[in-house]
């Protein structure tokens, strides 16, 4: 052991490995007082079996099925009936927006004739 740790001292990490794989025997025996670890005994009895694991992940899914039958023709659709509307300035229904229907120029200023006009609607 002296001699291990001489050459430990001497030559470094190459040497402490060195002097371990020389003297490997002498190295090796009971446990001692100073709690080094000795030979290794007989192996002893098998231990109880232990608990599941988890599952794993689930897998890749498969590829997609058949294609499935082809569905009944649909109905044909109803042409929706328009909504007529019309622009006018009287009996409007709503709320009316002021239009300018007409543009006179006098004294170099210019004159706008507004007029309310709305959307109605004939159903």
């Amino acid at each position: 052991m002296l001699l291990s740790a001489a050459l430990a001292t001497v030559f470094g990490f190459v040497g402490a490995l060195g002097a371990v794989t020389a003297f490997q025997a002498d190295l090796r025996g009971e446990q001692g007082a100073n709690g080094l670890a000795g030979a290794p005994g007989e192996a002893g009895l098998a231990g109880a079996a232990g608990a599941d694991g988890k599952d794993g992940k689930e897998g890749k899914g498969g590829d997609s099925g058949k294609r499935g039958k082809q569905g009944r023709p649909g109905k044909a659709a109803t042409a929706p009936t328009l909504a007529t509307v019309e622009l006018v300035t009287e009996g409007c229904a709503g709320a009316s927006v002021p239009v300018v229907s007409d543009a006179t120029i006098e004294n170099e200023r210019i004159r706008l004739t507004k007029v309310p006009l709305c959307v109605t609607s004939e159903e």
